[in-house]
């Protein structure tokens, strides 16, 4: 029984019940974002890594390299990049609004 209500909540649709703050989620869209960003950084590094030789990756080259990477990372989040970040966004905010409906005896379910 109890496995059943998880599924119900793990697999639930936004709940209109439990509205959540617009700063909330403006605040957990942007974490998100940044999350995505990192992530995107570290495969471009891994990628430039992998491609260019040992010769190229020292000097005044890498630096530039690297913050070439950064901000194309930032700039792909920002614009919705491979979708992990909105991904994650849609999780945090469902797991955020089930915890506010638990945490409420006002509207939460009745055996």
């Amino acid at each position: 029984m109890a496995d059943l209500m998880i599924a119900g909540l793990i697999s639930a649709k936004p709940l209109t019940s439990a509205k959540l703050e617009t700063a909330q989620i403006q605040k957990i869209n942007q974490t998100a974002q940044d999350f995505e960003a990192v992530l995107l950084r570290q495969m471009m590094r891994e990628m430039r890594n992998s491609v260019f030789s040992e010769a190229s990756k020292g000097g005044s080259n890498a630096t530039y390299l690297s913050l070439a990477d950064e901000q194309l990372a930032n700039n792909m989040a920002a614009q919705g990049g491979f979708g992990f970040g909105k991904a994650m966004a849609q999780q945090m905010i469902q797991q955020a609004q089930a915890a506010q409906l638990i945490k409420s005896a006002a509207i939460a379910v009745k055996p």
